[in-house]
């Protein structure tokens, strides 16, 4: 009794060490494959001039050598930063989710959110002098709540709950506005003045539903972008004012960096970017959106901060009057195959928009594709890696390949470059995201991509049946590994060879067939097990002596 209740624990207590060890080098073998097909991408660049952030006055003037000039890059390496590095790099010292804001090791200054009080610390040093003309250092601790700011903890301050800060910047400042979750309200926090600004409460109907403010930025590592105003000739004036120049143009205009002027960037859940009043705390309008790139199958055209890879927002403003021109948006897509740029005016107009292509040799032609396809067949040795990348994501148990194709957007995407069990990064999990056909359309196409998994679990299964009835498991027992096999196939199939009953099989004197000894009768023909009589003999054999 007791061997029965303990064979079903060591069945799915070996299944899933199985599965982890097999799952193991199959994602090496895709992670290698999508690391060399990234590292041969022949194009990775986007390149649009002018910008059309400037006006065309200045554009048009004659002594502009060289237009405004966006340039965005994608790396097209491995991933390797989303892995446990990230995992810890985003919990270090500034990281996105550490509570700390602001970190100078120089000055010993540091802002960090308490979650045990709920309220901002800020404690920094400044130096003074003395009488006697010596440099004295005070170090000073601020507390910063809803209703205000003290040197000492106070539960009159109240408590933030969830804060997003804008803060994520390595530059000193006193300044800091953010934006409270549960709270649905923004507040500057002035520690010069000692003063806490609220903004107005969000409104149970309002759809605003902030996700990141001020820098808006996700996996950097993968993605640069850059803005260049209208460029200019040197004169040799320029050269005695302003000393030696490496180069032969400088900007025609001067601008701030990731800076939008009078506004701060409120990037939102729904992928929307809207522009907030730096003074009212109010919202003046839509900025734009995050870029969709082009799929290997056709995607939704919206998308969430959840679906790209990476991402980077850079506006654009002038120091002259300190106006928010517009902004660049640059994003990777889910897969990281693929990049999209997108250009807003200063009302949230998209007026450029460019994705990633290759170009390519097809038939003695060339061919200009976008780069999530050329990818996977149009660049030279790459059909091969695709073929490999394809069987070791059909070596998964078929449903954990179904699984991936239903939940295909319900994952973060840095997630799927780490996943080990559910692929969010499968080609059955890109058709899963394909728009261009209904649900009738999708899961056939999904289930023909899946066919080599289904080929191998049927073969598996009427092996494992065959086997099952050769050692005598009953009909229930049979059944179970039958739908167990066909459901996670090779690993199944695993898991049975090595829990199966080891038992010598000796021949049915009845049926010819062999038979299990331990059973009272006969697993294939039914009859009794015969033992025959154990009768001594009449005769022995004794040691004559001499």
């Amino acid at each position: 009794m007791k061997s029965l209740i303990n064979y079903p624990v060591k069945v799915f207590a070996t299944g899933f060490v199985v599965l982890v060890l097999l799952s193991l080098p199959l994602f090496w073998a895709r992670f290698l494959c999508e690391m060399i097909l990234r590292d041969i991408m022949l194009q990775d660049t986007i390149d649009v001039s002018p910008s059309g952030l400037v006006p065309t006055e200045i554009e048009n003037d004659p002594n502009v050598a060289r237009p405004s000039h966006i340039s965005a890059g994608m790396d097209t390496g491995a991933p390797s930063a989303l892995g446990i590095v990230d995992y810890f790099a985003a919990r270090s010292l500034g990281g996105r989710h550490s509570n700390i804001h602001y970190h100078d090791k120089h000055y010993e200054n540091m802002l960090y959110f308490d979650k045990k009080i709920g309220q901002l610390v800020y404690h920094y040093t400044y130096e003074v002098k003395t009488l006697d003309n010596k440099l004295l250092r005070k170090k000073v601790q601020l507390y910063a709540g809803p209703e205000g700011i003290s040197e000492t903890q106070d539960k009159n301050l109240g408590r933030f709950i969830t804060p997003i800060d804008a803060r994520k910047i390595p530059q000193p400042s006193q300044t800091s506005i953010l934006y409270d979750k549960k709270l649905r309200r923004f507040f500057n926090i002035k520690f010069n003045e000692r003063v806490v600004v609220k903004g107005p409460k969000l409104g149970k109907d309002d759809s605003h539903k902030p996700a990141q403010i001020g820098r808006l930025t996700k996996n950097t590592d993968l993605l640069h972008l850059y803005w260049n105003p209208p460029q200019v000739k040197v004169t040799d004036e320029d050269k005695k004012k302003e000393g030696y120049l490496r180069s032969s143009y400088k900007p025609a205009i001067k601008h701030w960096f990731h800076n939008a002027g009078q506004f701060l960037l409120v990037l939102d859940e729904s992928g929307r970017i809207d522009l907030l009043d730096r003074q009212t705390l109010e919202f003046a309008g839509t900025a734009g959106y995050l870029p969709a790139p082009e799929t290997f199958f056709p995607s939704k055209r919206s998308v969430t901060p959840k679906d790209l890879l990476s991402y980077e927002v850079l506006p654009v403003a002038f120091t002259t009057d300190k106006k928010y021109r517009g902004m660049c948006v640059a994003g990777v897509s889910r897969e990281g195959t693929a990049m999209g740029l997108v250009v807003f005016d200063e009302k949230g107009k998209l007026i450029k928009r460019d994705y990633t292509r290759a170009t390519v040799y097809i038939r003695y032609a060339v061919g200009n594709i976008p780069s999530s396809r050329a990818i996977f067949w149009n660049v030279p040795r790459t059909p091969a890696l695709t073929v490999v990348k394809y069987l070791a994501e059909n070596l998964q148990p078929p449903v954990l390949n179904i699984a991936s194709y239903f939940t295909a957007d319900n994952f973060e995407a840095a997630a799927g470059h780490r996943a080990l069990f559910i692929l969010p990064n499968s080609f059955v999990a890109m058709k899963g995201r394909d728009v261009s056909e209904g649900m009738a359309g999708r899961l056939p196409s999904a289930l023909l991509l899946m066919l080599p998994s289904i080929i191998l679990a049927i073969l598996l299964t009427w092996r494992v049946s065959k086997d099952a009835a050769a050692v005598g498991l009953s009909e229930n027992a049979k059944l179970l590994w039958v739908i167990g096999t066909i459901a996670f196939g090779l690993t199944a199939y695993i898991t049975y060879r090595l829990t199966r009953p080891k038992i010598t099989l000796v021949t049915c004197t009845n049926c010819g067939k062999l038979r299990r000894p331990d059973m009272a009768r006969c697993h294939r023909c039914g009859s009794k097990w015969h033992i025959p009589e154990l009768t001594p003999p009449t005769w022995r054999v004794v040691d004559k002596q001499n």
